[in-house]
């Protein structure tokens, strides 16, 4: 990326935190999965196919229910925002006419939040609902980026580089097709800084894909020698 500038934790604007993510974390959930982008964190459980309330369920397919913990105290609206985008993002990669009737539960525990926070959990729900064995259409992958006063676009930003920015910008890509499933846009930009910014998350997410599939790589192997 053309003008590069130095950010204050020696990152690039360009650059993501380091990744990681540990498979098959909770024991009694049907697939559980942590996912972090440096210092940002989260805990994934999904429960499901199961049995749903009565007047949740739904004739022709699963109901998807998600629900996100903060890491201290009891949900807000910010986090009912979070689950919104959480569910509406997964509503047409989750097959859910597999299974009718049925309830799917992802639940996400915040454990810390550097910023980022959503793209770290789509990501951890994909992983999660790839361990649970549950069919998706392709798997969801996000990337993060905030765009500065000086129009300078900064990849992955921590919570102090979006306080400080014009607009923030979040990508959700399908690894199949590489297309946009879901995006989510706060503050004041123009459609050039729009699509420039889904441009150099879509470069990004190529990372975090092939992280991911080390991941599942390393899932496997060691599900084999057990």
């Amino acid at each position: 990326m053309a003008n590069e500038v130095l950010r204050e934790d020696k990152r690039t604007n360009s650059q993501l935190r380091p990744i990681s993510s540990v498979l098959s974390s909770l024991n009694r959930a049907d697939g559980s999965a942590s996912f972090s982008f440096g210092n940002s964190s989260v805990l994934c459980s999904v429960y499901g196919p199961q049995e749903v309330k009565i007047k949740d369920e739904l004739l022709d397919r699963a109901t998807v229910e998600v629900n996100i913990t903060p890491q201290i105290g009891i949900g807000s609206t910010t986090e009912k925002n979070m689950e919104r985008i959480v569910r509406e993002a997964f509503s047409d990669v989750i097959i859910t006419s597999l299974h009718p009737r049925t309830s799917i539960s992802i639940t996400v525990q915040i454990t810390q939040d550097e910023g980022s926070i959503i793209s770290t959990i789509i990501n951890a729900v994909s992983l999660a609902l790839i361990d649970a064995g549950i069919p998706l259409r392709s798997t969801l992958l996000s990337v993060t980026c905030a765009v500065q006063e000086d129009g300078v676009i900064l990849l992955d930003p921590s919570n102090e580089e979006i306080k400080n920015a014009t607009s923030t910008h979040v990508f959700a890509f399908s690894n199949t097709s590489n297309d946009i499933i879901s995006s989510e846009s706060t503050g004041t930009f123009s459609e050039e800084e729009y699509f420039k910014c889904a441009d150099i998350c879509k470069l990004a997410v190529s990372s975090v894909l092939k992280f991911v599939h080390s991941a599942i790589e390393h899932k496997l192997q060691k599900e084999q020698k057990n």
